[in-house]
């Protein structure tokens, strides 16, 4: 087993929480959820979205399971070949959250 990222993005409607939106776990079941990019590995871009989930309130003791919402300005600290796909979803107006799992 190691680590997985999921990155994905759902209506604004659906939710719009900073943390703990629970959504990866159920997104194979709707069709409206998409995956925008799914990383295994990486534990750089985990570390990343950890301290994100931490500065939004997240309260989990690991950032395993739980997500954190990405906005335009977090893509700074992402790396470029994630940024595009990113921003594709959040041009058609949908929110996008990262997911990790180890």
């Amino acid at each position: 087993m190691g680590l997985d990222i999921n990155i994905l993005s759902v209506p604004r409607a659906l939710t719009t929480k900073p943390t703990d939106a629970q959504i990866g776990s159920r997104y194979d079941n709707n069709p409206r959820w998409k995956q925008v990019t799914y990383e295994r590995n990486d534990w750089a871009l985990h570390e990343r979205l950890a301290d994100l989930y931490y500065r939004r309130g997240g309260v989990q003791d690991d950032f395993n399971n739980v997500t954190v919402r990405l906005y335009r300005r977090d893509l700074r600290l992402l790396d470029n070949y994630l940024t595009a796909p990113i921003i594709e979803h959040m041009k058609k107006g949908r929110v996008v959250y990262a997911e990790s799992s180890f």
